[in-house]
């Protein structure tokens, strides 16, 4: 008896060529490295298992790459942006991705279908620490904050809980200039 196929499809499931030919033919969409069936919905918990779903419990799914696990972009990041606890000391990072060992508190984690995110308020906060000169960082942060519903309360006391980190003071100038461009 053949074994059902997973929720999300790689070619250790099905042959490449089959699964690009499946796509064509209208059957399954490609979601991150994986591919899934049309008739499953592309929501936060399967864009999350698609990119962590080899990678170790502890993995945590970050700044850009967490961006588009949570809507606000089309496609995810070429280089996958991960973070680990500094108290989990973990291994087992996606092949191709990039991992900081950061601080991070329990309640800016979400447990997505076995897979573990930066919750959109610290994504919003890591987007505009580690923002560069193209905006693409704040326009992501922008998408967040307004199809999760962040308060940006919520940010500037995330950030003023992590005062060492590097770009806070950015971050909150950052985001005082987004959400109140008269005042910012």
């Amino acid at each position: 008896m053949r074994r059902p196929l997973p929720r999300l499809l790689s070619p250790r499931d099905l042959p490449e060529a089959e699964l690009r030919a499946a796509v064509l033919d209208g059957e399954l969409y490609a979601l991150g490295d994986r591919w899934s069936s049309v008739a499953d919905p592309d929501d936060a918990e399967a864009r999350a298992r698609s990119v962590l779903s080899e990678s170790s419990s502890r993995t945590i799914a970050a700044r850009r790459t967490a961006a588009w696990i949570w809507g606000a972009c089309a496609a995810p990041p070429p280089d996958l942006q991960c973070l680990v606890s500094s108290s989990a000391r973990s291994r087992g990072a996606p092949s191709g991705s990039r991992v900081s060992e950061v601080r991070i508190d329990d309640d800016e984690v979400v447990h997505l279908g076995g897979a573990l995110v930066t919750s959109p308020a610290r994504t919003v906060l890591d987007l505009l620490r580690l923002s560069d000169a193209s905006g693409r960082s704040e326009q992501l942060a922008l998408r967040v904050l307004a199809e999760h519903e962040v308060e940006p309360r919520t940010v500037l006391s995330l950030s003023r809980r992590h005062s060492s980190a590097v770009g806070r003071a950015r971050a909150q100038a950052l985001l005082r200039a987004l959400v109140d461009p008269v005042l910012g």
